[in-house]
């Protein structure tokens, strides 16, 4: 595309601020990074903004971490300066066909599987949300860029249009920065709204949500179930199945998938983008036995004395959570807490509090969690603080043939910086308990 803007505002300066100033720099327009949070020194940086600065800008590439409710992107949209994400910054200087895959769970195991299943063909990276800005690309062609969009990068897309868009499930997050839960459906949805005929889109017939809102949207539509026959890839008596003209019939049997039958949803959206982009069968087959989902999702980090000890930290919401339930056994010693998204935990108590024989609630979440647990009647709870404190007392709590799970349905960010931290603790102190237990 033509790029007329003269004067770029960078607002953020981490992985994503830094991969837009490459691209500034390739192309020798004039820029300048804006953030608070950091202390930059050299010219072209600044740690404070006003209204009357923010007037300099023709457009301003903004990180997926800033709210499009910051006050001066409000105030910048008001003044008709163009405001994107890098995602869009990425996208505009990009010719390589994109598959773009997003939803509230499974958007990182999809995005890896599908560019291991695209590498036995084509020359393929992933990119996104997974880790690499979008703008990386820049300059590299690709057969295909497998990109893992986030709600936080879709709000603020504008011409993005991938090849196959992919969307696995919607259901209740980041209310705590999209305001209400129409506003976190509609920026998913935004991944198709430049959809047309020649587009490609994938979906999951079970999600019931995704199905009514995409009814009417112009592309080729394919889909993924776990319990029917569909236009795409499907479970049918514990095979997999596809009914894709160019390869019918049995792709895989559930049980050839090991533990990893435990992210079957995105394992069937990976084959159906495989299929699509008429990868072989053998080599796909080959891929997803070979696949090793990303580390603190329903990850086993030890058995000791009887008692199973599950990292997933990784679930960072509600669905996620219940998820894991439906996966594990019964006799759950749940640890459940974080910073809370403004999410309603009634649900994982109502559905499974005959499986969970125990709920020790942590961190900032935890009196939301208490309450929620009362007005479900649920009684075995137990609060604490610390994340530390609540692990170590799951650990003395728990006998022999019982799991501990930790699956928080809540944001790391009280007490750690990622998720893969708050993760990599729990395994920690898992390894000194168990130890002593010995």
């Amino acid at each position: 595309m033509d790029f007329d803007y003269e004067n770029i505002l960078i607002m953020g300066y981490g992985a994503s601020g830094q991969a837009v100033e490459s691209v500034c720099k390739k192309i020798g327009v004039n820029y300048t990074i804006y953030d608070g949070a950091k202390k930059i020194d050299g010219g072209k940086y600044i740690s404070h903004l006003s209204h009357k600065f923010i007037r300099n800008f023709d457009l301003i590439v903004v990180s997926p971490g800033i709210s499009v409710y910051n006050k001066y992107l409000v105030y910048a949209e008001r003044m008709g300066i163009k405001i994107i994400g890098e995602l869009e910054f990425g996208y505009w200087f990009t010719s390589s066909p994109i598959v773009a895959i997003t939803g509230t769970n499974g958007k990182t195991t999809t995005t890896s599987l599908v560019a291991d299943i695209l590498a036995t063909k084509y020359c393929t990276a992933a990119y996104g949300n997974i880790g690499k800005p979008l703008s990386l690309a820049y300059g590299v062609d690709y057969d295909y860029l497998v990109c893992e969009v986030s709600s936080f990068q879709l709000e603020t897309t504008n011409l993005f249009r991938p090849y196959i868009s992919v969307i696995l499930n919607i259901a209740e997050d980041h209310i705590d920065r999209h305001k209400t839960f129409d506003n976190y459906v509609k920026c998913k949805l935004g991944l198709l709204k430049n959809c047309n005929e020649k587009s490609i889109v994938v979906l999951n017939a079970d999600d019931q949500l995704l199905m009514s809102k995409t009814e009417n949207i112009l592309a080729k539509k394919y889909y993924i179930s776990k319990y029917e026959k569909v236009h795409g890839v499907y479970v049918r008596n514990g095979k997999i199945y596809s009914s894709i003209s160019r390869m019918t019939g049995e792709i895989i049997s559930v049980d050839d998938l090991g533990a990893n039958v435990i992210v079957l949803e995105d394992i069937l959206a990976a084959i159906l983008v495989g299929i699509l982009a008429k990868c072989d069968r053998d080599a796909i087959v080959s891929a997803v036995k070979q696949f090793q989902p990303a580390p603190h999702r329903l990850q086993t980090v030890r058995e000791c004395g009887g008692v199973k000890y599950i990292d997933d930290s990784k679930s960072t919401n509600i669905h996620s959570t219940m998820n894991a339930l439906s996966c594990v056994g019964d006799g759950v010693v749940l640890l459940l807490g974080g910073k809370d998204k403004n999410l309603n935990f009634d649900a994982i108590f109502t559905k499974y509090g005959t499986k969970i024989i125990r709920v020790f609630a942590f961190g900032s979440a935890r009196k939301k969690i208490m309450s929620s647990a009362k007005r479900c009647s649920y009684d075995s709870i137990v609060q604490y603080k610390s994340f530390f404190d609540a692990v170590r007392a799951a650990c003395q709590y728990a006998t022999e043939h019982n799991i501990i799970l930790l699956s928080p349905a809540c944001a790391s960010f009280d007490e750690f910086h990622s998720y893969a931290e708050r993760g990599d603790a729990f395994a920690d102190i898992v390894k000194e308990m168990s130890n002593a237990k010995i």
